[in-house]
């Protein structure tokens, strides 16, 4: 992966919602050194909560996060370090995307208010 997907939730122009409790959920995890994988590439078929498979991948839009919020970027992350020592992804795939929000503040606040917009239009 090269880019995050369209539905990313570190999109800010993504138009789903997470309740504030689970994106500070999904941020506690990255920066415990939890790996986030993209939701299209984990099974849903069985639990909601979802499985993750030897198929599942990084969400690319969190790797792009911890560039943008954390000092040491994507390398704070164990999982996320050992993912580029195996090449799944190249630090020159990195760069500031200006879709990507750049704070914790942000991307709590900006994961709920998109979804509650896309509800009232």
């Amino acid at each position: 992966m090269k880019q995050p997907c369209l539905d990313c939730p570190f999109q800010k122009s993504v138009e789903y919602s997470l309740s504030p409790k689970k994106a500070r959920d999904i941020l506690q995890a990255i920066i415990h050194d939890k790996a986030f994988h993209c939701y299209k590439t984990v099974d849903y078929s069985k639990s909601i909560e979802g499985r993750i498979t030897s198929e599942s991948k990084l969400c690319f839009g969190a790797v792009l996060f911890l560039e943008n919020t954390v000092r040491g970027g994507c390398r704070s992350n164990v999982m996320f370090r050992f993912r580029l020592m195996r090449q799944e992804f190249k630090l020159d795939d990195l760069r500031k995307e200006k879709r990507i929000y750049k704070s914790f503040d942000e991307f709590i606040a900006g994961a709920s208010i998109n979804g509650l917009k896309a509800k009232l239009l």
